[in-house]
């Protein structure tokens, strides 16, 4: 035995290849971090070294939101990337070459209709004629549009729509008064909140649960499955870090607010994750909703996004998640 294993770091001599450097070197990827708090567990999975842990070196940058992750996938600078639905579904129908892989979160009870505290804006139904702050091509946008409006007698034209693609833009175009109000989520409602700034209408789980989902590149998934089911352990332990021990977890997502500048106390931050779900399977409801939004998208809800509607349970992948679960 022992003769073999030196013929064997004889061979790999001769060849110039360390005798461990396959046991040493790191699987890498390229991660987008949602600025939102459905970026929170790839927040806390680095820093507490979560994705460290499982061999991974996580190249990452941030992104305002979802759609720009998935933009940033088409033109090959990320690996992976949390979106919202509409955007996945139009992806889809361009021939984005993507797969789901677990969902992120349900982040309904985050995500908030609010106006400036001062305003006399009541009730959403009191928008009509007036301007609110939302960001094209955005689940957010769908649902106020498909959903959230019509239930307030608003039909389309009843209401002006200002473009705003950046969440952390908002509040700011708000206050500014250059809307009269603005769709966005946590943490940016509760950090204005906290300020006296603005005043919600009530969030959005009354018309929908807001599904985001964990995406990752096909190339990725043929070429280092490896590396996807090591980003998906790393996140798992965030995930779980949430739910289980939620005031560490803030303390951990409150880090990375103050280094990006945003002072706020650490509870307003826990009472903001706790507004999350955090549920991570691809379930027959999520699909069951896809197939759904992307019938709406095609009968023209919203703006009518989608020409055809795509293959749907091609993009799904339930095996990686299974393969990351396995001792946890």
């Amino acid at each position: 035995m022992e003769k073999e294993i030196v013929t064997i770091v004889v061979l790999l001599l001769v060849l110039g290849i360390a005798p461990t450097s396959f046991a040493q070197r790191p699987l890498t990827i390229r991660l987008g971090v949602h600025g939102a708090v459905q970026g929170a567990p790839d927040v806390i999975a680095i820093r507490q070294g979560y994705f460290k842990q499982e061999r991974l070196e996580v190249d990452w940058r941030r992104f305002g939101v979802g759609r720009e992750g998935r933009d940033a996938m088409i033109a090959g600078a990320i690996d992976i990337n949390a979106t919202a639905t509409t955007p996945f579904l139009i992806g889809l129908e361009k021939g984005v070459p993507y797969t789901a892989v677990a969902v992120n979160s349900y982040f309904c009870g985050t995500n908030h209709i609010v106006v400036r505290k001062e305003s006399d804006i009541q009730s959403i139904a009191q928008l009509k004629g007036k301007r609110i702050a939302l960001a094209r091509g955005t689940v957010t946008e769908y649902i106020f549009a498909a959903k959230i409006a019509p239930a307030y007698g608003l039909k389309p034209g009843d209401y002006e729509v200002a473009n705003v693609a950046d969440q952390k833009d908002r509040i700011p175009t708000l206050i500014a008064k250059a809307v009269d109000a603005t769709g966005i989520g946590d943490p940016y409602v509760a950090i204005a909140e906290h300020e006296g700034l603005v005043r919600s209408l009530g969030d959005f789980c009354k018309y929908d649960t807001l599904p985001f989902l964990a995406t990752v590149t096909n190339k990725v998934i043929k070429e280092s499955p490896a590396a996807v089911v090591a980003y998906l352990r790393g996140w798992l332990r965030a995930v779980k870090l949430l739910k289980e021990q939620p005031e560490k977890a803030a303390e951990v997502y409150w880090q990375e607010q103050d280094a990006a500048g945003r002072s706020v106390p650490v509870s307003v931050l826990d009472k903001t994750l706790r507004r999350m779900r955090w549920e991570t399977d691809i379930t027959p409801e999520i699909e069951k909703y896809l197939a759904e939004q992307a019938q709406d998208l095609l009968k023209g809800a919203g703006e009518g996004r989608l020409n055809s509607i795509p293959d749907i349970n091609k993009a799904l992948d339930k095996d990686l998640l299974r393969k990351a679960r396995v001792g946890l």
